[in-house]
């Protein structure tokens, strides 16, 4: 048998047959999209939306009212796919998506941005469970872990009637509920699978590496139907009860990676606020659209727990050693320590209307004029004193984020097509530059009022000092790991400043051109950076927030310009740290 005529799902993950989970930017079609479009043919071609095709899924922003079920019988013939009718695909194919019986409750859930279910089938692949006639589906026992933790925290005394108990002969006694997983209701699930995973502390906080970019595949804003059945005959109200424990359940997260964001609803936000929440920031922003493994765009909203650890790290870096630097950053945000993994303290959800973004230049620019970005404890008992500590932890965190740079591509610049010039935006030839984002509604008090630059050199000792409570006595250092590229200490960091007061920024034209005679930080690349090369200076427009008479915090005049700067030894750095001191607006802050 010829060895390309077997299926990528079937052949080994080795260099030269397959390897799912590896990009490699010299092939034109990673091994991760030959698979999917290998799966895709299992079903008629008819049955496969076009990947440009619209969702039909469109976006709920508010959660379903829970007393709903009226009529038991009428409801029933909505929530059950045996008594509704009968679902083709959108060209009416002759095959049928999978559908529970007509004695199983189901209820369904749209994912607000992507489901990580890993099968755990294939060494080095992360993709979905998969059943015998190919359809993702998310496993029963997975639905029962996670409705079983639910019903301990809100119903402990239905835990062993729903969900069993194990009895003193070492037997276990079922519970009256079966959990039947949860199978997607239309053939949307087709679209979008292959994701990206592209960890990048080694490259911006750590040393100049290239980090490897892996595959995975995950579900893309998909309508899931979730089945739950009893052996006995339940009440409407019981029934109310379940659904009720199911949705706590989900309003927590399922699956992997739920604290960067994975695994949420859209129509559980609410509930999933009312649960874990430890602050809700409500945000707006724009700028560069992250890119997945086929070029495709797409908004991500794991870009704000990728900000946040980073700068985690950089402040560590500062006061603390290597090892306890890297250990701490994982017990804040997770990760692998060793031969396992560790959840952390904090995780991340952003609820945001898919349909509410603008995205212009080919997709190339995303608007979004409103978000709300909830940073939620992924730890459920915890005392009221760590509690404290990690919400402080938290608000400081975010608000380090807003003050100096943004979130996903190309935070560490300032929007061009907000600063710099329409022409510059117009122009298809130039590449998108920047991100600008700013709090909105209620969270401007997040803003930290400015009435003279030295407030920022205060803010950035608390932020420090804060991060600091977290660091043993007996680890605390009064200089930071002098190896790493951006660890936040003096001398290895300068944060310089300027009001501009007129909206206007002063440093964006030196990106472009010369900022004293034919002096440049763009030549060579180590300071301003490049599309290859990460650069060691930030830039920002922060708006400019004061306090009035009253003390009520109020927009100022215009924004603060600040320019945030690891400098090495080279003589352009130099160069440049001198003509800001001699010949600039800017004055040294930190």
């Amino acid at each position: 048998m010829d060895e390309s005529n077997v299926p990528m799902m079937f052949r080994a993950q080795v260099q030269g047959r397959c390897q799912v989970h590896r990009v490699e930017k010299k092939k034109q079609i990673q091994d991760a999209e030959k698979w999917v479009n290998e799966w895709k043919k299992t079903f008629p071609k008819n049955a496969i939306p076009s990947e440009n095709q619209p969702q039909t899924n469109k976006p709920v922003l508010r959660p379903q009212p829970k007393n709903n079920r009226g009529n038991k019988q009428n409801n029933l013939a909505l929530a059950r796919p045996s008594q509704a009718k009968p679902i083709t695909s959108p060209q009416n194919s002759p095959f049928k998506l999978p559908k529970f019986g007509s004695k199983i409750e189901t209820w369904e859930y749209t994912i607000s941005w992507r489901l990580v279910s890993n099968s755990g089938q294939d060494e080095g692949v992360i993709r979905p469970i998969i059943n015998a006639k190919g359809f993702p589906y998310y496993s029963g026992a997975s639905m029962k872990g996670a409705f079983l933790r639910a019903c301990r925290q809100i119903c402990p005394e239905k835990t062993e009637d729903y969900c069993g108990k194990k009895l003193t002969d070492g037997s276990i006694k079922p519970g009256i509920l079966r959990f039947h997983g949860a199978y997607p209701v239309d053939m949307n699930w087709t679209k979008s699978l292959v994701d990206i995973i592209h960890c990048q502390d080694e490259k911006q906080v750590i040393k100049d590496k290239a980090p490897n970019a892996n595959a995975q595949i995950s579900l893309h804003q998909v309508k899931l139907g979730f089945g739950i059945s009893s052996k006995e005959e339940l009440t409407d109200a019981e029934w109310e009860q379940i659904k009720a424990i199911w949705e706590t359940a989900l309003s927590a997260g399922i699956g992997s990676r739920v604290s960067a964001g994975y695994g949420h609803f859209q129509e559980l936000t609410q509930a999933a606020n009312n649960h874990n929440q430890i602050l809700q920031i409500h945000l707006k922003g724009q700028g560069s659209t992250s890119q997945l493994v086929n070029g495709t765009k797409e908004f991500r909203p794991n870009m704000f727990k990728a900000a946040l650890r980073g700068h985690t790290l950089r402040l560590l870096g500062g006061m603390a050693n290597e090892e306890t630097a890297k250990y701490i950053t994982k017990k804040l945000w997770g990760g692998f320590n060793k031969n396992s993994s560790m959840v952390g303290f904090l995780g991340i959800n952003f609820d945001f209307n898919p349909l509410e973004i603008k995205l212009q230049k080919n997709g190339n620019f995303y608007e979004l004029p409103q978000g709300t970005l909830n940073i939620i404890s992924m730890h459920r008992q915890t005392d009221d004193i760590q509690n404290k500590k990690i919400t402080e932890t938290a608000e400081a965190l975010i608000k380090f984020s807003l003050m100096f740079g943004g979130f996903g591509k190309s935070w560490r610049r300032i929007c061009h097509k907000l600063f710099y010039n329409q022409d510059y935006f117009n122009n298809y030839h130039k590449p998108i530059i920047g991100c600008h984002w700013q709090f909105i509604q209620d969270s401007e008090l997040f803003y930290y009022p400015v009435h003279q630059l030295n407030d920022i050199a205060e803010f950035i000792n608390d932020v420090r000092n804060t991060i600091c409570t977290w660091i043993p006595e007996d680890k605390r250092l009064d200089t930071g790991i002098a190896t790493w590229r951006e660890a936040w200490y003096q001398p290895a960091v300068e944060v310089w400043g300027r009001l501009a007061e007129d909206g206007t920024s002063a440093a964006i034209q030196w990106f472009h051109g010369s900022y004293q005679d034919k002096n440049s930080i763009k030549n060579p690349h180590i300071l301003a950076g490049s599309m290859q090369n990460t650069g060691r200076i930030w830039h920002r427009m922060y708006p400019r927030f004061v306090h009035n008479e009253k003390g009520d915090l109020v927009r100022g005049k215009g924004y603060v310009e600040l320019l945030t700067i690891f400098p090495d030894q080279s003589s352009n750095t130099q160069n440049f740290l001198k003509f800001l001191k001699d010949h600039s607006e800017f004055e040294h802050i930190w």
